[in-house]
């Protein structure tokens, strides 16, 4: 997995991920105190970032195609969560599961920067 992280001076984030060639794209933006929304494609999802202990947890509160709000519980669920590890290196852990369905993907491990 390779992992390419943008920060522009407003503070927004765009992540670039590659998956052994299948590649995607977000983008995080800050909405104030308490809230980031995560755009993938057409669906953007505000997230609830909490921290318990040394983990920042980033909880599914909304979601929306385009401007266009949707159900929440047609949501996807997730409690994605990332820490830094005694060694320095960017620890995550995101599972992803849909409504009636149950876990439909999930993706962990962590990351170090390239020389």
């Amino acid at each position: 997995m390779r992992v390419v992280k943008r920060l522009s001076g407003d503070g927004t984030e765009t992540w670039e991920r590659d998956f052994a060639g299948g590649r995607f794209q977000s983008r995080l933006v800050p909405l104030g105190p308490g809230r980031v929304s995560e755009t993938f494609g057409p669906f953007t999802f505000e997230l609830a970032p909490t921290v318990a202990g040394d983990w920042l947890t980033m909880t599914i509160a909304g979601w929306r195609l385009g401007p266009l709000p949707l159900p929440r519980w047609l949501a996807p669920t997730s409690d994605a969560g990332e820490t830094v590890d005694i060694d320095g290196r960017f620890r995550f852990d995101v599972p992803i599961a849909l409504p009636l369905i149950g876990q439909a993907v999930r993706y962990r491990g962590w990351l170090t920067p390239e020389p």
